[in-house]
């Protein structure tokens, strides 16, 4: 789905406002638990729910939500609670969270409330793209081709899976640049 003119650019400049507000240099990754901290948006992983519920890991059902369940964002009211796998590689579990995260400062509302089919898939998007933006800025990107950094070096320094910096490097046109 084609996001709309100018919503790159936004994502770009509220991810540079929020690490600003979280004071961090350009090439030091956005740690997602103190963004939530920062956003005050609860968050936990999915074992919470084990605990609360008395269900057993081993249950089919509950191995069954943990195969299918990255992160998922609950609503209590205008409140957001994130849980989050905790069973996944912490890579992938940042790109998760950033995920969830951008959904909240995207302010959409939560999936099925009623708004249409195409409005979804756009908020999906848009969360999509700032998630991306949250991993690794357009700026990081370029100092990653302009410093020669290696990849590999790239992926520990910012803590993104291989595909994430690929994507990013590519959509931002920096892997142009190396």
């Amino acid at each position: 789905m084609k996001l709309a003119r100018g919503f790159k650019t936004y994502a770009e400049r509220c991810v540079a406002g929020l690490r600003e507000e979280l004071e961090l240099v350009d090439d030091e990754p956005i740690d997602m638990h103190e963004l939530c901290a920062h956003l005050r948006i609860p968050f936990y992983p999915l074992s919470r729910c084990l605990t609360h519920s008395g269900a057993s890991r081993d249950d089919p059902s509950v191995v069954e939500i943990y195969n299918k369940t990255s992160a998922v964002t609950t609503f209590d009211g205008p409140k957001r609670t994130i849980f989050y796998n905790e069973e996944h590689p912490t890579v992938r579990h940042r790109s998760n969270m950033a995920h969830e995260l951008a959904h909240a400062l995207l302010q959409h509302p939560p999936r099925d409330s009623g708004i249409a089919f195409d409005a979804e898939e756009e908020n999906e998007a848009e969360a999509s793209w700032m998630g991306g933006v949250l991993m690794l800025t357009a700026s990081q990107a370029r100092r990653i081709a302009v410093t020669g950094m290696p990849w590999p070096t790239a992926q520990v320094t910012y803590q993104v899976s291989a595909e994430m910096l690929r994507f990013r490097m590519n959509v931002t046109g920096a892997a142009k640049m190396a």
